[in-house]
């Protein structure tokens, strides 16, 4: 990574520092700095005099290296890989092996630095990754990080420090835990640590290094989702909803803007719209004149006056999520809401003043027809006569999650989406519009390391080391059968991969799943 400069790093003394942490995102620079757990956790681990850490992002460098002293992994004691997305997992690995670091767990020794691993996709199911892995943490980082670094100083091999955090909330360690793994949250937003003086790269917008938002201040609205989709992870594995108070959201923006120089926030929330001082901090925002921009709005909650407020706030694009173009699919996943609704949305979005509109549907949904495909073209029809300038339609097959109501479900196939894809296109009006689907051979690789098992972690480690993506050949290279995983719905009742770990309420999930059943069949 080309050397930059950046306000806010923190840079201390490895002599005077007992304990040193690689805080790896397995991804470029301009990705691991655009959403806040990076700088989250930068800030938790640094807050302590004990501790040190530093950024190292797996870019293809080798070996990769720090951001703040140029050191390569193993000059560490603890190496904290946090992974958003399943392609991680491959990156992680490379990481390792390009840094001479063992890939099994069980070939590194007391020398070698502790492996954890922590993220919603390992939060959900860490089994893929258990022969590679010491410890996954299992849930928030808030409840996490000081016990990591004090079990660390306290104990002396790294088989205690190893058996220590198996007795602990929120540690899974691979051999040593035993029992169920719960996940520990934090519990009130407004009483946790919160990083005002993030990193910001002092480049310019249009510098490849600039996170995708640009410059800006990332403020954490919500946490969670009450909303509890069939098929969202982030609902199912972030209970409960925590949300941030107004005064706690104004005081941050205004130390956050003056510690960061910039003058634009990013508001963040899975479930931002339930907030109920959503108007206001948007409000406040705009009687500051500082520019900030939302994720995907409920539409069921979006009025006028708020999305008149989000676009004095700069933004012209509006996000919405209908998933599926028919009532009754969209009551299925647990999304319902009325088409006169989202048309209704969008009417209001144009008088408001958006002139583009970013729309997400799925593919593969349960109870999903040839109508329903062909439905989201006629929605996007009815968006462009409403004037819009652009409308980006991006489509996502269905793909099962742990820890959600749709986890025993399969992936519909590669022939059914493809074919299923040329009926959106075709459906399409020609203006305006741009679509795009996300490559079903990913979609299959996402699929498998999402719902796999200890054995699929040989393909992960195929591709590593062979540098293939190619999922399908890398699983019969190891004797992985992936149509069996991927393509095979489950038996409620039958023991899945990681069902140790309790990161949704296992009841909830079987409950929702047997409505879900009852709805379909009628």
């Amino acid at each position: 990574m080309p050397r930059l400069v950046e306000r806010n790093t923190v840079v201390k003394n490895w002599r005077e520092v007992p304990v040193k942490i690689a805080l790896v995102y397995p991804g470029g620079y301009r990705a691991g700095m655009t959403g806040l757990t990076v700088q989250l956790l930068y800030y938790l681990f640094n807050l302590r005099d004990d501790a040190l850490c530093e950024r190292v992002f797996i870019d293809g460098s080798k070996p990769p290296r720090s951001v703040e002293s140029g050191r390569t992994l193993e000059d560490f004691d603890i190496i904290a890989a946090t992974i958003s997305y399943e392609e991680g997992y491959v990156g992680l690995l490379r990481g390792l092996l390009d840094s001479g670091i063992p890939l099994h767990r069980m070939d590194r020794g007391d020398r070698h630095p502790i492996v954890l691993v922590g993220g919603i996709v390992p939060t959900s199911n860490p089994t893929v990754l258990e022969d590679y892995v010491d410890v996954f943490a299992i849930g928030d980082a808030e409840p996490i990080v000081d016990r990591l670094v004090e079990v660390y100083m306290e104990q002396r091999s790294k088989q205690s420090k190893l058996e220590t955090l198996s007795n602990m909330r929120g540690f899974y360690v691979p051999v040593y835990s035993e029992g169920f793994v719960d996940r520990v949250y934090a519990s009130k937003l407004d009483d946790s640590p919160y990083p005002t003086g993030q990193i910001v790269p002092l480049v310019d917008e249009k510098n490849p290094l600039c996170p995708v938002f640009g410059l800006t201040f990332n403020l954490e609205v919500t946490r969670g989702c009450g909303r509890m989709c069939r098929f969202c992870l982030a609902s199912w594995v972030n209970t409960p909803v925590r949300h941030r108070s107004l005064e706690s959201m104004v005081d941050l923006i205004d130390e956050g803007l003056r510690r960061t120089g910039v003058r634009k926030v990013s508001l963040l929330g899975a479930g931002i719209s339930d907030n109920k001082w959503l108007k206001d901090v948007c409000a406040y925002l705009v009687s500051k004149g500082v520019e900030f921009s939302t994720p995907s709005i409920r539409m069921d909650l979006v009025d006028e006056e708020l999305m008149k407020l989000i676009v004095q706030g700069g933004q012209r694009t509006l996000t919405l999520a209908p998933e599926a173009a028919s009532e009754y699919v969209r009551s299925l996943i647990g999304k319902p809401m009325s088409d006169d609704r989202i048309i209704e949305v969008a009417e209001s979005a144009y008088r408001s003043g958006f002139k583009r509109l970013k729309l997400y549907f799925m593919l593969g949904l349960p109870g999903e027809d040839s109508d329903c495909l062909k439905g989201i073209g006629r929605m996007a029809d009815a968006f462009a006569r409403l004037g819009f300038s652009q409308i980006h339609i991006s489509i996502n097959p269905l793909i099962p999650k742990p820890q959600t109501p749709f986890q025993w479900l399969p992936l519909a196939s590669r022939k059914y989406l493809e074919e299923a894809f040329k009926t959106i296109r075709s459906s399409m009006p020609k203006a305006v519009v741009r679509v795009e689907m996300l490559n079903p051979a990913e979609a299959e690789f996402q699929a498998l390391l999402s719902l796999g098992d200890r054995a699929v972690g040989r393909v992960v480690e195929y591709m590593a080391l062979h540098s293939r993506m190619n999922v399908r050949e890398s699983s019969k290279a190891v004797g992985v059968d992936l149509d069996r995983i991927v393509y095979t719905a489950k038996n409620c009742d039958s023991p899945l991969p990681w069902s140790m770990i309790r990161s949704a309420d296992f009841k909830a999930l079987k409950e929702h799943y047997y409505a879900f059943e009852r709805e379909l069949k009628h």
